[in-house]
This record gives C-alpha cells, sequence and structure tokens, in this order.
C-alpha cells in the first residue's frame, strides 16, 4: 500500500473518498461537486458526526464509493483523531474490493504535516486484522488497496514517509503479539527480530543459554528453567550518528507464553498470555523503523525472551538467584516473572552504553485495576525525564499516567535471605514492581518504565480499532528516538 499527498483541486472523484464530519456538519469546500452533494445528503441522517460513527453511500456516478466518519466538535480535532478516523473509514472497506481511497484531513488545527502523518498511521492500522489463521479467506480478508492519498494542500512528503513506518511498525508489534505460544516462541521472535535487522540495516545478536550464563544474569535464565523452549536475549543496534554508546535503550518484556510458572495462573483468560511478549515486539518493531526513518541517534533495544513454565527444573518459590548487576533476587511469586527479565535486560543495556532506559511490559493485573485500558502506567526517574516522555508519548499517541516511586515502596522490596523480593503483597503491586526495575537503574541513568498490562489489548471490536493486540509505545519509543537525535 503507497501513500501519497494530492491537493485538494487535483482530488477530483476518488474509488472510495474518506471524509470526516464535525458537528457543525459543514463538508470541506473543495470535494467534487457530486461527493459534496452525497456528503451534504449523508450529513442529514441522525447522529452522522457522532465520533467514529461511519455512514457511507455507495454511488453508480463519478462520486463512487462515500464514506463519511463522525468527527465530533472541530475544536477537538487533534492527532489521534485524525488518525482514528482514518483507521475507521478504511475499516469500514474490509469487505469491499477497493483498490484506491483519499482521505481527506483537516490540518487547520494541528497543522497539515501531523494530521497527514496521524492519518497515514490511522490508514495503516486498520490494514491489520487478528484473525490471522482462520480457515477461510473471507474471515482474513482485507481490501486489496494499492493507493491511499492524502487530500491536502501543502508538502507533506516527509509526514507520509514517517506515517507509514510508524504505522508499519505498529502492526509489525501487534501481528507477533497476536501469534499463538506455539508459532511465537523465543526462537521465531529471534528470526522475526533477524529479518527486520536485514531489512532495517540493523546489527543484531542473540545471545543463547550459554553466553547469558556467562555474563551472569541468572535472574533472566531463573524465568526460563521451567521450558523446553531454549532462551533468546535478542539485542538490536542502531548507530544513526556513530560513534560509541547509546542515547536511548529499549528494552522489553519478551515472556512467549506466561503460565505463571510453579505458581500458576487461573485457567480463565491465560491464554492471552501469549502476549505476554508484546514489551519485546514493541522494542523489536520500533527499533526497526527507526532503522528505516535514519535520525541522528545511536538506539540499542533488548528483548529478553523465554517461556515462563512450571516443569522439573522450574524455579521453586523461596529460589535465591544472582542478576546481572551483581544484586541477589529471592524469587517469593514464579508469576512475577516480567520484573526478573527486565532487571537483567536493563543492566546489559547500560553496559553497552546506554544513558536513557525505557523499558516496556505487560508487568502487573494492578495497573489494569487502577487504569484501566485508557492509560499506561508511567514510572521512573528522574522527574524532568518521566515528563518528557509523558509530553512525548502523548504527542505520538500514547496515553500515559505518571505514578508515584519514593523510597517506602524501595524498602517494601528488601528481600528476606536476599537484596531484593520479586513480590511484595498486592497492595500498590505496580509501583513495588517498578521499585524491583529500579534496583537495576545505576546512578545518573534517565529510566521509564512504561507498563501496558491494561492497554495492551482490546476485547472489544471498535469503528476505529479492530479487537486484539493494539501496539502501545511503538509510536512512543520511536518518537524518542527522533527526540534525542543529535
Amino acid at each position: 500500500m503507497k501513500f501519497r499527498a494530492v491537493r485538494p483541486a487535483d482530488a477530483g472523484a476518488s474509488e472510495v473518498t474518506i471524509v470526516p464530519l464535525f458537528d457543525d456538519k459543514q463538508a470541506p469546500k473543495a470535494l467534487a461537486r457530486g461527493t459534496r452533494a452525497v456528503v451534504d445528503r449523508l450529513a442529514a441522517e441522525r447522529g452522522a458526526a457522532v465520533l467514529y460513527n461511519v455512514l457511507t453511500h455507495v454511488g453508480s456516478g463519478k462520486e463512487g464509493r462515500v464514506v463519511i466518519v463522525g468527527a465530533g466538535k472541530r475544536a477537538e480535532y487533534d492527532a489521534e483523531r485524525a488518525r482514528n478516523i482514518a483507521s475507521a473509514g478504511i475499516k469500514s472497506l474490509w469487505k469491499t474490493d477497493a483498490k484506491a481511497a483519499a482521505i481527506w484531513v483537516d490540518g487547520t488545527k494541528i497543522g497539515e504535516p501531523r494530521a497527514a502523518q496521524a492519518a497515514v498511521e490511522g490508514a495503516q492500522f486498520a490494514m491489520w486484522r487478528p484473525e490471522a489463521h482462520r480457515s477461510k479467506p473471507e474471515d482474513r480478508r482485507l481490501p486489496p488497496l494499492g493507493t491511499v492519498s492524502i487530500v491536502v494542500d501543502g508538502n507533506v512528503r516527509d509526514a507520509l514517509k514517517r506515517g507509514d513506518a510508524v504505522g508499519q511498525a505498529v502492526n509489525t508489534a501487534r501481528r507477533m503479539a497476536n501469534e499463538p505460544a506455539n508459532k511465537m516462541t523465543p526462537t521465531i521472535v529471534a528470526q522475526e527480530a533477524r529479518a527486520l535487522a536485514k531489512e532495517a540495516g540493523l546489527d543484531i545478536e542473540v545471545l543463547d543459554r550459554k553466553k547469558c550464563e556467562a555474563l551472569g544474569m541468572g535472574s533472566y535464565l531463573s524465568v526460563a528453567q521451567g521450558s523446553h523452549q531454549p532462551p533468546q536475549f535478542i539485542v538490536l543496534r542502531y548507530r544513526g550518528r556513530g560513534g560509541k554508546g547509546f542515547d536511548l535503550g529499549m528494552v522489553g518484556k519478551g515472556i512467549t507464553f506466561d503460565s505463571g510458572g510453579i505458581s500458576i495462573k487461573p485457567n480463565e483468560g491465560m491464554y492471552h498470555m501469549k502476549a505476554d511478549m508484546t514489551g519485546a515486539a514493541s522494542v523489536i518493531a520500533a527499533i526497526g523503523a527507526i532503522g528505516r526513518l535514519k535520525p541522528k541517534v545511536n538506539v540499542i533495544a533488548v528483548a529478553p525472551c523465554t517461556e515462563n513454565l512450571p516443569g522439573g527444573g522450574a524455579t521453586k518459590p523461596g529460589d535465591v538467584f544472582t542478576s546481572m548487576s551483581g544484586k541477589t533476587v529471592e524469587v517469593i511469586n514464579t508469576d512475577a516473572e516480567g520484573r526478573l527479565v527486565l532487571v537483567d535486560g536493563i543492566t546489559f543495556a547500560q553496559r553497552e552504553g546506554a544513558t536513557r532506559v525505557v523499558d516496556v511490559a505487560t508487568l502487573t493485573g494492578g495497573i489494569v485495576i487502577a487504569l484501566g485500558s485508557h492509560f499506561s502506567g508511567l514510572f521512573g526517574k528522574p522527574e524532568s525525564f518521566v515528563e518528557e516522555v509523558r509530553r512525548t508519548g502523548a504527542e505520538a499517541g500514547d496515553r500515559l499516567w505518571p505514578m508515584p516511586l519514593t523510597d517506602e515502596y524501595r524498602n517494601e522490596i528488601k528481600g528476606e535471605t536476599a537484596d531484593l523480593t520479586n513480590s511484595a503483597g498486592r497492595d500498590a503491586s505496580p509501583i513495588k514492581a517498578a521499585a524491583f526495575i529500579d534496583a537495576a537503574v545505576e546512578e545518573g541513568t534517565e529510566w521509564a518504565h512504561l507498563d501496558i498490562a491494561g492497554t495492551y489489548w482490546s476485547d472489544r471490536d471498535r469503528p476505529q480499532a479492530p479487537k486484539g493486540p493494539q501496539g502501545p509505545a511503538v509510536r512512543t519509543l520511536i518518537a524518542l528516538a527522533e527526540r534525542f537525535a543529535r
């Protein structure tokens, strides 16, 4: 699918025309006369401007298929709304044979480049669906769109390129997270990473169990003890500015299936734990987009991947291990495994020279209780960096909510027989989990932790977003890399 910009005067009548309809019911003035007449008729329908409501007219004349998407109040139009309007419009074409579409955007408030980029991201988002393994082609079909035109007045070529790269990256993360655990093992994740590295011009290194043992990754490897699948510690490097060190380290939790281990989970909903590697998928997809966009910045992505299963060799509650940082960890709950892999990933990134580290993980059920499915939890230090990440996420389209992290919580994760305990009770569990990860963050490192347990998946099929994996944090990671470019 290719994207191009066309001026309103040159847009004419497309095979499919997607138009945002605000509550003032005013269609874009530059619409072709026949298309404008169709929009005016659809606008008269009750609820036509309700946010993301979709109405379609299929004509036999030059106007072709006209899709209007409710845009709400014009004053509230922002990049997120532009993204969702485009997604809803393209998603409405799933059962059609449309080969070309034109999406009208409104750059009055947010500027045409930002609106155009968001529309491209939204179009890409709608061109993936989760029914990947249905046997009937009709159940997983997408329209054969070859060209999508973004209707704007100005030059938005760079915005289209960036939107395409970001949109594809989000879909890569969604696709990987959607795969069942037998089709996305640690070894297969590594294969995916190798293919992406070749395509994006990245350096890749995959550390096996022996290499991780030699580096002292006892915390990470403790999670892998119960599985027959070999652990894969995936490292991707992008050197856009050259020189030593990394301006940004990204670490993603890569539990390709989480049964809870000996502290086994309840049966209900356990199948969703195929997506407990969403953090790893996010950092792998993000650095792939960074490689395509080529900002002058050095980035390292670390994805410690393993399964967490019970078995004769599995970690038992009460076992003690030594992490890569040298700190000892008492494993009280084997279902609190994500933090065990993250601390060794963060230590590795810092030893590689990362001065800033952002980790992404489907970490705690507690963050779902606290924030639901609309915000990811944000922790870190110093406060100035946390705010920079929050603001960057908001601009990119990820909603991050800052959470407290003080010494009182750090004191609560001290172990009885070791330096740290991986579980210190249900109260404030997301904060204590962040405090555990913080123990691996060295003095002077700027660090943020994104707990995406509430945002990684949607059980609802919405006009602007298919159900299933949602790809949170990918846009934020790419935007942070560009922010730190020199």
